[in-house]
């Protein structure tokens, strides 16, 4: 049952996909209608500089548009910025997104985990922070936050410390915040705070507004040199142009990511009370996805409901007793649980 991602509908007969955290919101009207538009100039290659977008962007961003890499997708621009760096020994943490350690292997590149633990809630503490980017001849450093699939964001004081680390010796520090977004006054935990010239901050479309179809994401940069250095890696003509107009059309819709953030904050803590009186075990999150531990099984048995979860036994320094749900609109919050106490009840 268990697969590399969430999100694959199109293998099962799904009546509700809590595996992929995308916001159940929806696609704002104004990004559906920018990209069905922009169809109408698909017979023309998009521009390969995203010329529009990086500009709306460094407006948004408040960086420089020689600073912004837009990609298709956060996880294109994993993989440009590990094959144009090449580094030979990077550290993650464990429990994380696979997409790095999978960017990492494409290059022969020597990972080192440091391991999140249940007990501490998988937060990330004083003393990994003190450990990270400190590796004798590390390279490069990802980082997630909040981090997938454990939701947790990293406290600014200990992020503070990991980009020092990384600054004092030269190390590439990449900072996933896809999900950020999604955390009450997210900005405020955000690695733009100590960005330098070593910090790379990636950030997507693809989450926040319902755009997975689409697949937008971008990169922030500390430096003009890592800049060139991405921008010459990979597919020359990464984002289509319907992305682009819908990534424009998107910075402009107001409010958006303020209602979802509050509404995400009272969905999340309903299905973590819930997983508690069904007996689970849901850890903290900040972010519109849940990770809990049941049992080994529970997702094929949900599965039989026409329900899809995320099974994170193939995540590292996970088993196949975790699982992680997203935080959907609360009628589907409510089949969900509703399924889970059916599936209780007659378990022997």
């Amino acid at each position: 049952m268990t697969n590399a991602h969430g999100g694959n509908i199109y293998a099962h007969k799904v009546r509700a996909d809590f595996s992929a955290n995308i916001n159940p919101l929806g696609t704002p009207k104004e990004v559906t209608e920018a990209a069905a538009k922009a169809c109408a100039d698909c017979a023309a290659y998009p521009d390969p500089y995203c010329t529009r977008l990086t500009a709306a962007l460094s407006a948004h961003e408040g960086l420089p548009t020689e600073r912004i890499v837009c990609g298709n997708g956060a996880a294109d621009l994993i993989y440009r910025i590990v094959h144009a760096l090449r580094p030979r020994r990077a550290e993650l943490t464990a429990p994380a997104f696979s997409e790095y350690g999978a960017a990492l292997g494409e290059v022969g590149c020597e990972t080192v985990r440091r391991y999140l633990s249940a007990a501490e809630g998988f937060e990330l503490t004083d003393r990994t922070a003190e450990e990270l980017g400190r590796g004798q001849d590390t390279d490069i450093v990802f980082l997630c936050s909040p981090n997938n699939p454990t939701g947790r964001v990293i406290r600014p004081e200990r992020l503070k410390r990991i980009a020092e680390n990384c600054r004092e010796r030269g190390v590439t520090l990449v900072i996933d915040e896809c999900f950020l977004g999604f955390v009450r006054n997210g900005e405020e935990m955000s690695a733009k705070r100590f960005m330098s010239g070593n910090v790379i901050v990636l950030r997507a479309f693809t989450k926040l507004y319902a755009m997975a179809g689409l697949r937008l994401g971008y990169a922030l940069f500390g430096s003009a040199e890592l800049v060139e250095k991405v921008r010459g890696s990979g597919q020359y003509w990464s984002v289509s142009t319907p992305a682009q107009a819908a990534g424009e059309a998107a910075l402009r819709v107001e409010g958006y990511a303020e209602r979802t953030a509050e509404y995400i904050c009272a969905e999340r803590e309903y299905l973590t009370e819930e997983l508690v009186k069904s007996g689970f075990e849901p850890f903290p999150s900040d972010a519109n996805f849940v990770l809990f531990r049941a049992y080994s099984g529970l997702a094929e048995q949900l599965m039989e409901e026409g329900i899809m979860i995320r099974d994170c036994g193939n995540f590292e320094g996970l088993t196949d007793e975790y699982f992680r749900i997203a935080v959907r609109t609360h009628e589907e919050n409510e089949m969900l649980t509703q399924a889970i106490k059916k599936i209780t009840s007659t378990a022997p």
